[in-house]
């Protein structure tokens, strides 16, 4: 049916005063080469004026619904001092793009960052909703679609349902386990009742089985060894209110916002101390891992980073960085001048080897450290049997690690920035791929040469940093080791990208 000559004189000339409108206002703008991009879609039809207010009843819905996102309401409320039209227009864009990308950029916060950006979909999606009138939808989707965010976000919803119960410190005097009294175990047992961990409250001062059971299961989803018992590190979290999770929770669901949509491969996790191989959604492998250490006196993160394994390698060598050399190595070798040839090392020079005894060892620092320690490969190399080589600007790398018993710890900061794992045999024959059996590997590994492997799935990698995840159905809470929750939560308290 053909446009009537007044309807459509009527749409040129609302078309020409938006665009005049965005020309005019356009320093203004907090976006406004998007906004432009948005109106062109559209065919600079209006949004907000002729829709008799539905698309901003809907949009004041939607601000309602942020907060449960860990975003703010009042940052997204039209700017004064701009048309309507505009003002709507301008804080959808900039809450669309801060529910896609996050509203910091990581590379500013975290040196290096090189986990890959999601391609830009917002103004495409943008225009869509507004054609097919489902501008509701838009939370729904320009969200994270991954699993845990949805998990994390109905953690939210439940925490702010429980955040007015009053929640004071408790005190404790001395460790309490399971036959123990105490008048502060009837408010424990409360408070493992609402966070999910016990299944009935009756209120008691009697530590009995069943709140055994419910400790045990608070501290494993908290990185406490599960002993059962109730110590200073279990009052530490159970002291954490609802709104203080709630602070924790908002700023992992801002760290989803910043991973591609489809994130599978070799996923470590930082404070939980774990590595994750995914596959369509299925975990194939889980291993215990090793990261850099958060000590204040001797700080050496691992970073947060995406890179592939582009080879395995058996038996390596380990060519020492100066900084562990100067760091680690001199310091006991001033204790025991044979700790170089027990432990398998060489000291070159130039490209020359030298004698270790000839080496006034005392006057060596990091800013004077002219010579290059090999170890060699063995059963006491520091890599273990197996080193997976990642290329990245940190020199960072998956290995194996001589010394199994610190797996048995819960806490696992303990290397110089690399990522040890338990499981690396397991690892090494998954990149392979069926091209070769455990005893093919073992044999390789037990012939003690050193060889280079080309894995058949060039699987990504994915170094991350959760405090709050899910995991076997339960949300799951660890310590801030590096203070980056700290730096990420003092970057958002400034406002909207």
């Amino acid at each position: 049916m053909a446009t009537h000559p007044f309807i459509f004189l009527l749409l040129l000339s609302i078309a020409f005063a938006v665009e005049r409108d965005i020309k005019l206002y356009w320093n203004r703008l907090k976006n406004p080469q998007k906004v432009y991009q948005l109106y062109r879609s559209l065919g600079f039809s209006t949004i907000w004026v002729l829709e008799e207010s539905k698309n901003i009843r809907v949009y004041h819905r939607l601000l309602e619904k942020l907060r449960i996102h860990g975003l703010k309401e009042e940052d997204y409320l039209p700017k004064e001092g701009l048309p309507l039209e505009l003002a709507y227009t301008d804080s959808l864009i900039r809450l669309a793009y801060d529910l896609y990308y996050g509203r910091v950029e990581p590379k500013r916060l975290f040196g290096g960052w090189t986990i890959p950006r999601k391609p830009d979909i917002v103004i495409s999606l943008l225009s869509e909703l507004i054609k097919e009138d489902r501008l509701e939808e838009l939370i729904d989707r320009l969200s994270p679609p991954h699993k845990d965010y949805k998990r994390l976000v109905e953690e939210a919803e439940y925490l702010e349902e429980i955040s007015s119960i009053e929640w004071k410190s408790i005190r404790l005097n001395r460790e309490l386990g399971l036959g123990d009294k105490s008048p502060c175990l009837d408010e424990i047992r409360f408070r493992l009742f609402l966070l999910g961990d016990l299944e009935d409250y009756k209120p008691s001062y009697v530590f009995d089985k069943e709140l055994e059971r419910a400790v045990k299961r608070f501290q494993e989803r908290h990185g406490i060894n599960p002993t059962g018992k109730i110590g200073q590190a279990t009052i530490k979290w159970l002291n954490l209110s609802p709104a203080e999770r709630l602070k924790i929770i908002h700023l992992n669901l801002e760290k989803y916002r910043w991973l591609p949509e489809i994130v599978q491969g070799i996923i470590v996790n930082i404070p939980s101390f774990e590595m994750h191989v995914v596959k369509d959604g299925t975990v194939l492998l889980h291993s215990k891992v090793i990261v850099g250490r958060s000590y204040k006196e001797d700080f050496r993160p691992t970073p947060m980073l995406y890179s592939r394994v582009e080879s395995i390698t058996i038996n390596p060598k380990w060519y020492v960085p100066v900084s562990i050399s100067a760091k680690d190595i001199v310091p006991k070798v001033k204790k025991d001048p044979q700790f170089l040839s027990k432990k398998g090392f060489k000291v070159y020079m130039n490209g020359q080897e030298i004698d270790p005894s000839s080496i006034n060892w005392e006057g060596l620092s990091e800013e004077n450290f002219p010579y290059r320690l090999v170890q060699k490969a063995g059963p006491k190399n520091a890599l273990g049997r197996i080193k997976f080589n990642l290329p990245n600007p940190f020199d960072v790398y998956l290995h194996d690690t001589p010394d199994k018993h610190l797996f048995k710890r819960h806490r696992r900061d303990f290397s110089s920035g690399c990522i040890r794992i338990e499981k690396a045999k397991e690892l090494a024959l998954l990149l392979l791929d069926g091209d070769w059996s455990r005893e093919r590997l073992e044999r390789l590994i037990n012939a003690g040469e050193t060889a280079s492997l080309k894995p058949k799935n060039r699987m990504p990698v994915f170094i991350l940093y959760f405090t709050a995840f899910e995991k076997d159905g339960l949300i799951n809470y660890r310590e801030d080791i590096y203070e980056y929750d700290r730096i990420l939560s003092k970057a958002l308290s400034g406002g909207p990208r």
